[in-house]
């Protein structure tokens, strides 16, 4: 995932800034609340702010464009914070919104991939596996830390199965760094990871997230010169980028796709738009290697395969007949399918 190009903030000013205590935020609805404490200090890093008349809705539902918002803050706290190239490419985030900018920093910077459609739904709740996953690619993002060894570590939720998949990871991950801990529940804990998160709730995250990289000396890094692709890897790249194109514009003007079951058309609209969002992302420069790719649509991925799964045999019949019309041989299926990671049986 692509880090931010930035100033080095030394390790002194960051424990300097970020160590300052709480200032007297006077919110009217927090007193004796269980976040009270983190929420007076994520308002004193001005990371949040209230919602009208000294209340600060502890309880409330934190919004996906509230969340990328807060993210986006904490970028800034962090001395990171670069503003986007582009304007944002979402179909439902208008031009001039309070977190307009927010979500195309997030966007650019591979934080937030949207839910597919060209969609990134800013006013639905944010859910707690959601809230981890994005704040995984911030850290990945923005500091130095070595992800890789807090994802093993698992959890031992009584509901971690029902993480998704694409998911789990970042869920491990949290854990491991001490920013989520779990919901009492009978037995032991539960994560509750299709539940929104509130303002509270991503409150005490952040607090605890500004900690951990506080505590691991700063954390915040120039990022080190990627290497340049080999030939073959930018045979390959522009090879997947032609056959992306051909599959995108065969869907766009597909005649038999209309006569199709309606759930056969729910999966081709998750898969064409992980392939309109990757050309729109080559556009601005983006190397569509499979790494890249792979991680970037997995939760679209996973999100396809339960939609594949649940296909009768006659809609399976459908989809694929669908597919091998978006190409004029076959070869350019297999190749997308494999660069994605797609294995539905087509």
């Amino acid at each position: 995932m692509r880090r931010f190009i930035c100033g080095l903030m030394t390790a002194a000013l960051a424990v300097s800034l970020l160590a300052l205590p709480a200032s007297a935020v006077e919110f009217s609805d927090i007193q004796g609340h269980w976040g009270e404490s983190a929420i007076e200090q994520v308002a004193q890093w001005g990371l949040f702010a209230g919602t009208g008349n000294q209340q600060f809705s502890p309880d409330a539902t934190m919004t996906r464009g509230m969340f990328v918002t807060v993210t986006e803050r904490t970028a800034k706290l962090f001395q990171v914070y670069q503003e986007p190239v582009g304007a944002q490419s979402f179909v439902d985030v208008p031009a001039d919104t309070w977190y307009t900018q927010a979500v195309a920093w997030a966007s650019e910077n591979d934080i937030v991939n949207g839910i597919g459609g060209g969609k990134f739904a800013p006013e639905v709740p944010v859910t707690r596996e959601q809230m981890c996953v994005i704040m995984v690619r911030f850290l990945s993002a923005c500091t130095d830390l070595d992800l890789t060894v807090y994802a093993q570590g698992g959890n031992s939720f009584l509901d971690g199965d029902t993480i998704s998949d694409y998911a789990v990871d970042s869920v491990n991950v949290c854990v491991a760094l001490g920013l989520i801990a779990g919901v009492p529940a009978a037995g032991g804990l539960e994560f509750q990871p299709q539940m929104p998160a509130s303002r509270a709730a991503v409150a005490v995250v952040l607090q605890r997230l500004v900690s951990a990289v506080q505590q691991s000396g700063g954390g915040v890094v120039v990022p080190p010169e990627t290497q340049e692709p080999t030939e073959e890897e930018k045979a390959e790249e522009a090879k997947a980028a032609e056959y992306l194109q051909i599959m995108l514009d065969k869907y766009r003007t597909s005649s038999y796709l209309p006569t199709t079951d309606q759930e056969v058309q729910d999966c081709m609209a998750i898969l064409m738009s992980c392939i309109e969002d990757a050309l729109v992302q080559r556009e601005k420069g983006q190397f569509l290697d499979r790494n890249y790719v792979q991680d970037r649509y997995a939760a679209q991925i996973t999100q396809l395969r339960v939609a594949y799964d649940s296909l009768t045999e006659e809609q399976i019949n459908q989809l694929s007949n669908v597919i091998v019309r978006l190409a004029d041989t076959i070869e350019p299926i297999y190749f997308v399918m494999d660069y994605f990671g797609v294995s539905i049986g087509i």
